[in-house]
């Protein structure tokens, strides 16, 4: 076999392993070392790790250390024959897994991989953990497999890793919609006490301790927040222009007494539209009891009922046909009578 025919037999294997090769596959393709010494002198390969090369001309592939460490676990097996769940196979974990799957930023200085299967290494930047990892908590990132993102917060919090950067690491994969908070929380509800929080604390309290600890926001509580903010700026402006809701009381019993309730769309105020926009997306975002927002939106809407009792009120009119000066119309359109207009 010629050089011309040694790169080709190992480009095809390659093309599958992100470039690389490992000396143990180069064997079976009939490459041997002495070949895959000569071929890295003239440059056409590089070692990059005890026994894995990589072709040249494919360039460095992404979290290069990650996969080659996780080639040396089976070294004579191809990537496309690996089966998850191998007694020797392994899934990158922990907070190798965090840098694959892009969340947060805890530091990663070795790479970590999660064996079924008690296994040492020499390698100094590897740690294997023995752990079982079932195949509904791996996931493919890249071609390797990789915890899921729950599987990972539980991982991280079964290590003691720092509170600060697994908030970090919940935050973003809470926005990416890599979680749901409910499921996590009763994953991640044993290890409140390991993190300072009382035995009473849930799952949704550690959550919500570490997301805090990292300075970061739930997206449900940035939605909350916003919400309140909202809420708060149209009351506010509600107190400011209270003439804004008797004018369009107003202007609602006017278009009414014309059968054209469309026209109040094009009458109304724009800054009351702003403001009961705002007012009724924000009661309807808020999801969470909030005592003082009650009696603040109570406060706001006894002067709306008021002037909506007031201005359903028909106009006289020629004939004698209206209601007596005590009776009312309610808001629903029926008709009510004074205690005193209640006799024939």
């Amino acid at each position: 076999m010629n050089r011309a025919e040694q790169v080709a037999a190992l480009s095809g294997v390659a093309a599958d392993q992100w470039g690389l090769v490992t000396a143990a596959q180069a064997k079976e393709l009939g490459v041997g070392g002495v070949q895959l010494k000569r071929l890295t002198e003239t440059g056409l390969l590089s070692n990059v790790g005890r026994g894995v090369y990589q072709l040249t001309a494919a360039g460095v592939p992404s979290h290069l250390e990650v996969k080659v460490a996780w080639l040396r676990l089976q070294p004579q097996w191809f990537v496309f024959d690996r089966a998850v769940g191998n007694p020797d196979s392994g899934v990158v974990s922990h907070a190798s897994a965090c840098r694959l799957l892009d969340l947060g930023d805890i530091p990663a200085p070795e790479v970590e991989i999660s064996v079924p299967r008690r296994r040492t290494t020499t390698e100094p930047f590897v740690r294997l953990r023995t752990a079982q990892v079932a195949p509904a908590e791996i996931t493919i990132v890249d071609g390797l497999p990789v915890t899921t993102a729950v599987r990972t917060i539980t991982d991280l919090l079964h290590a003691g890793a720092d509170g600060g950067h697994v908030g970090g690491v919940i935050a973003d994969a809470e926005r990416r919609d890599l979680i749901t908070v409910d499921d996590l929380a009763e994953r991640v509800h044993p290890f409140a006490r390991k993190y300072g929080l009382k035995a009473t604390a849930t799952g949704h309290d550690l959550i919500n301790h570490l997301v805090a600890q990292a300075g970061e926001r739930l997206r449900r509580q940035e939605v909350d927040r916003a919400s309140q903010e909202g809420f708060d700026q149209a009351v506010d402006l509600l107190a400011e222009r209270p003439d804004l809701i008797e004018l369009m009381w107003a202007r609602r019993a006017a278009a009414r007494q014309q059968n054209n309730l469309s026209a109040t769309a094009s009458v109304l105020d724009p800054a009351l539209m702003e403001a009961l926009l705002a007012l009724t997306e924000s009661v309807r975002k808020v999801a969470q009891p909030n005592p003082v927002r009650d009696e603040a939106l109570r406060k706001a809407l006894l002067p709306l009922a008021e002037s909506v009792r007031k201005a359903a009120q028909p106009p006289s009119c020629a004939g004698g046909s209206a209601d007596s000066g005590d009776g009312h119309q309610e808001p629903d359109g029926t008709s009510s009578q004074g205690p005193e207009g209640s006799g024939a």
